[in-house]
């Protein structure tokens, strides 16, 4: 079957270059193609296969010269939830009412919400009660002031101390300039909370340090010390700009997932790995508990850790593995649950590990407390 196409005025086209060409393709493979030139065009079609239209699965029909659909993108400007108004308060923004000054129709969060919202709010609340915790545990809890007691009164400050700066880490982090020092502030805190939990860690498992020598001690707070130093320094070696990068800013269905941080780039495995080795450095204390304790009560002390390890390593995972379920709902997929349009909030990877964060450190804390019950 031959189409006579000559009457068809190509000049008038300027986009209808003699490489243009397009193409119809049947469910067994075989296809129709013709080609734009300066003489009359000829279509050849296999006329035995139009004739069964059911054969006919999809017609696609591609040019050269057609344009691609512009792409909506998360951090455009129509898009941006993250960056805060000039003039307006950032503790407000996150924490309450982020006006943009614009409706967001296709975001998960509403028109006044913010990603760093439920982060915020987790380790607010977290840090008070871990607060009132530090504040009434020499007064209702401790026995007798032993170092073992007192340590253990000392890591829950750290703690306290590691939520309330995380909460302003996250009020701040939409400020490039801001949270470059706040990020820091956050991770020595948690740098902080680690040392001091494994000396009271030490403290319980030989009772107030029975015939321990001080190597044993303070090796774990020289670990986190040099980890910390390590990464302070390199970040002042680096600028602002480097380090600031953009999360989820590509082309998404539902808006609101995107957000902004100070990265480590190269060394964010470096940084992954020298965290989840000190968080684990409590196991060292195992051998004592059995020595001090008995097979039982050690065994009871010792799946309460475990616990705490499980649900910090399944946060970890999702939060920097997994990116779970951020890639769902960016895809207009997942639960429908975990986004809040009233409240402004989306319980994205990085807020579940918080919140997990969360549940271990008051299940570590009650580990400490029935050990001591043990003492």
């Amino acid at each position: 079957m031959r189409f006579d196409l000559s009457a068809v005025d190509l000049k008038e086209c300027s986009a209808c270059e003699p490489s243009s060409y397009s193409q119809i393709e049947f469910q067994d493979g075989q296809q129709l193609s013709f080609s734009f030139t300066n003489r009359p065009a000829v279509v050849t079609v296999p006329t035995r296969r139009l004739s069964q239209p059911a054969a006919i699965k999809t017609m696609m029909f591609t040019s050269s010269s057609e344009a691609k659909p512009k792409c909506s993108r998360a951090d455009d400007p129509e898009n941006d939830q993250y960056s805060v108004r000039p003039g307006v308060s950032m503790c407000w923004s996150v924490l309450c009412k982020n006006d943009t000054g614009r409706s967001h129709p296709g975001s998960l969060l509403g028109d006044f919400g913010h990603i760093e919202r439920l982060s915020s709010w987790v380790h607010l609340l977290a840090g008070i009660v871990f607060f009132i915790y530090a504040v009434a545990r020499p007064f209702v809890l401790t026995q007798e002031h032993t170092a073992a007691e007192s340590l253990t009164t000392l890591s829950a400050w750290s703690i306290t101390f590691a939520f309330f700066s995380s909460a302003i880490y996250h009020v701040t982090s939409p400020s490039k300039r801001l949270s470059r020092f706040t990020r820091q502030l956050d991770y020595f805190a948690i740098y902080l909370g680690l040392a001091s939990g494994y000396v009271a860690d030490f403290a319980i498992a030989t009772k107030s340090f029975q015939n321990t020598s001080i190597l044993a001690i303070v090796d774990g707070p020289i670990a986190c010390a040099v980890v910390a130093v390590f990464f302070f320094v390199r970040r002042c070696m680096l600028s602002s700009d480097e380090t600031w990068d953009t999360f989820l800013g590509g082309c998404t269905l539902s808006f609101g997932l995107m957000r902004r941080m100070h990265v480590d780039r190269g060394h964010t495995g470096v940084r992954q790995s020298t965290s989840f080795l000190l968080s684990i450095s409590y196991f060292v204390t195992v051998p004592l508990l059995y020595d001090n304790f008995g097979t039982r009560e050690a065994t009871t002390i010792f799946i309460l850790e475990i616990m705490c390890m499980f649900i910090l390593l399944i946060g970890m995972i999702l939060d920097n593995k997994v990116v779970q379920p951020d890639s769902l709902l960016s895809e207009g997929r997942g639960a429908g649950f975990l986004a809040c349009k009233r409240g402004g909030c989306v319980g994205n990877a990085h807020s579940i590990w918080h919140i997990l964060s969360v549940i271990a450190a008051v299940k570590s804390a009650m580990s400490r407390e029935y050990a001591l019950t043990l003492s």
